[in-house]
């Protein structure tokens, strides 16, 4: 009887963040009597995916979350985890900071492994990031495949020559258009929803609310807007630890009234629809993922210069320095507005399309990806899977 090929993906935890929500949705479609995702994970709080993830099939294993002080430990245990399960072929590390560890394991035992960078670095590039660039630089040396969610998460991390290598591939943050139309009627429920008036100005930002994110400088920038529309409304999706900070700044500046803090949340799509400009200040990012959902349904797009230029894949997409002053990002915002709100908002599926963004153009390749590793057929039998 022929057996998938199982491949392991390492990373922190399956909440619903940028990388995360892409990797399930090349698991929702691919094949998956040819291809099985299994899922390493260093956190034992339940994911947002966690549940999905056993109704298609798949497996979560739990691993300590490395911090160099518990190297030996954390070693040894990847090393018993991997020789237990000889069934995985290839180990796919999304994780970076200890790649290191864990793909040099698996590469002496004979698997394939995949090194995948979704971030890159920003100018004020700290201690923590030096240290995991270090960690990764040589990742690249023995890896049997290097892939980037752009050319500058990948230099970032593996440095400026990885993009003249062989094995080396910008892979797209893909996502299903199909689910990013924008529609009226949802645009109306939303607001309805929060009690946002239909005339309201909606600014809104997607996003993991961390450092990196810049949630402090987006709720800053929404302040200078009020002070020239009162009644305009800011949108926040995402979660994570500086939810307290960023409520305290709302009520610092007197407009916890006017900021919605959504949390996570399905129906994305829907709140897009809600908002009349996207507002991306990023310190960095591999790519944006939900810079390329907003522009899909039809949202006028402002993110910082830290954005990697791939994620312009439509007109709506204009980019403003992090060194400018709020008054100047307002000024970019509102003149978005204004020429945008002159327009019939329309979806922009064909430009993801056409920039090779949607998921079903990045399916193939990822999934034939995994077959050439394999060993590039289909019956991996019983005897296969425990001679790697």
């Amino acid at each position: 009887m022929t057996k998938p090929i199982r491949v392991l993906h390492v990373i922190g935890k399956m909440d619903r963040a940028g990388a995360e929500t892409m990797i399930m949705s090349l698991y929702r479609r691919i094949d998956r009597n040819k291809i099985q995702f299994d899922f390493m994970v260093h956190s034992r709080d339940k994911g947002d995916f966690d549940d999905e993830i056993k109704s298609l099939g798949g497996k979560i294993y739990y691993m300590q979350k490395f911090n160099m002080v518990n190297f030996f430990s954390y070693h040894h245990a990847w090393k018993s985890f991997l020789k237990v399960h000889p069934e995985y072929h290839v180990i796919h590390g999304h994780i970076g900071s200890s790649a290191f560890i864990y793909l040099s394991i698996a590469k002496s035992l004979g698997r394939k492994t995949i090194v995948h960078s979704h971030n890159s670095f920003s100018d004020g590039f700290n201690v923590h990031d030096h240290v995991i660039s270090l960690l990764n630089y040589h990742n690249k040396d023995f890896v049997d495949e290097i892939l980037a969610a752009s050319i500058q998460a990948g230099k970032d991390r593996f440095g400026k020559n990885v993009v003249k290598r062989d094995n080396f591939h910008v892979f797209n943050n893909a996502i299903d258009s199909s689910g990013f139309l924008y529609s009226v009627d949802k645009r109306n429920e939303i607001r309805r929803l929060l009690g946002i008036s239909p005339d309201s100005f909606v600014m809104g930002n997607v996003g993991r609310l961390v450092e990196a994110k810049n949630q402090k400088r987006l709720i800053s920038i929404f302040h200078q807007v009020t002070k020239r529309d009162p009644d305009s409304q800011l949108l926040i999706l995402g979660k994570g630890p500086l939810k307290n900070d960023l409520l305290s700044l709302t009520q610092e500046y007197q407009i916890d009234s006017q900021v919605h803090f959504v949390g996570v949340t399905d129906d994305v799509a829907d709140y897009l629809s809600a908002m009349d400009v996207f507002v991306f200040p990023s310190l960095h990012e591999g790519l944006g993922i939900s810079l390329i959902e907003a522009q899909c349904a039809g949202l006028p797009c402002i993110a910082s210069d830290a954005v990697p230029v791939e994620a312009m894949v439509s007109s709506l997409l204009v980019f403003e320095s992090l060194k400018k002053a709020d008054s100047q990002w307002v000024d970019t915002i509102i003149k978005n507005k204004e020429i945008y709100s002159k327009q019939h908002r329309q979806s922009h599926t064909d430009d993801i399309k056409k920039a090779h963004y949607d998921i079903s153009q990045t399916l193939p390749q990822i999934s034939n990806l995994y077959l050439r590793l394999s060993g590039g057929n289909d019956d991996n039998s019983d005897d296969n899977n425990a001679h790697v």
